[in-house]
This record gives C-alpha cells, sequence and structure tokens, in this order.
C-alpha cells in the first residue's frame, strides 16, 4: 500500500509493485503522502458517499489508498489549523487528471460542514475553470 515500505526503491520495482497492484484492481498506492494513482480506464464504484463517510477525517494511511483519503487529510488540515491547502494532480494525457480533480472536488463539497449551500455550489462550480487551466495545450 506504501511503496516507501519497499525493500527497494528504484524504478524497477516501483513500477513492478503498481503492476502487481492494478492486476489487483487496487488503482491507487501510496509513495508516503503522496498517491500515485493509475488510470483504469473504466468506471469504479468505489467515489459514492459511503466512501466519502469512510475516508471522513481518517488519518492518511489508516485505511487504503484512495484519492479521497487525500481530499480527507487536506480538508482536515484546512479546518484544524486554518492554513491553506494545495492539491497537485499530475500526470501525462489520459492519466485521469481532469476526473481526479472532478472527483476531489464533489468530496470537498460533500464534506462541507458549513451548512452555506453557496460554498458547496462554489465549489462544484469551479471545476470548470480548473479544467480550462489544466487541459491548456503545452509544448513537448
Amino acid at each position: 500500500e506504501d511503496m516507501i515500505s519497499l525493500s527497494e526503491l528504484s524504478e524497477h520495482t516501483i513500477l513492478k509493485n503498481l503492476k502487481i497492484r492494478y492486476a489487483k484492481e487496487l488503482f491507487y498506492t501510496y509513495t508516503g503522502s503522496i498517491l500515485v494513482a493509475v488510470n483504469p480506464y473504466k468506471m469504479l464504484n468505489i467515489y459514492g458517499l459511503d466512501m466519502v463517510k469512510r475516508y471522513e477525517g481518517q488519518p492518511l494511511g489508516s485505511l487504503p489508498p484512495h484519492l479521497f483519503a487525500i481530499g480527507s487529510v487536506s480538508y482536515t488540515k484546512m479546518i484544524k489549523d486554518t492554513e491553506n491547502q494545495v492539491l497537485v494532480i499530475s500526470g501525462e494525457s489520459g492519466a485521469g487528471k481532469t476526473e481526479s480533480t472532478k472527483l476531489i472536488m464533489q468530496y470537498l463539497a460533500a464534506v462541507n460542514k458549513s451548512g452555506n449551500n453557496l460554498i458547496t455550489e462554489q465549489i462544484l462550480e469551479a471545476n470548470p475553470l480548473l479544467e480550462s487551466f489544466g487541459n491548456a495545450k503545452t509544448i513537448r
């Protein structure tokens, strides 16, 4: 679940570990506090409200690796410590960055406890704006 615990940390062992986990349909893997996601190229039933509730408020590593675990840690730190948080979602074209961003935004909207529907609405409506920046053509 956490590649930091691999006996040898090399490109070969990382790729081998990700391949083994992918074959078991475990598409998320930690590397310390970093979440590595491998796009399964299919719809998964692991992003419902039940999963939001499962990961909400849980410390990183207490549950299997998941996008909501990262969202939970960031949200909790933001609320508890009143510190801004940044989530960096990077990868090659087709890696699933846009979907991951949408899912994180949905998670944050779901755990919003302010009772202010305007905040939830603003979170969800921010997605097209974020997509416009994230989907910009870059020179290789």
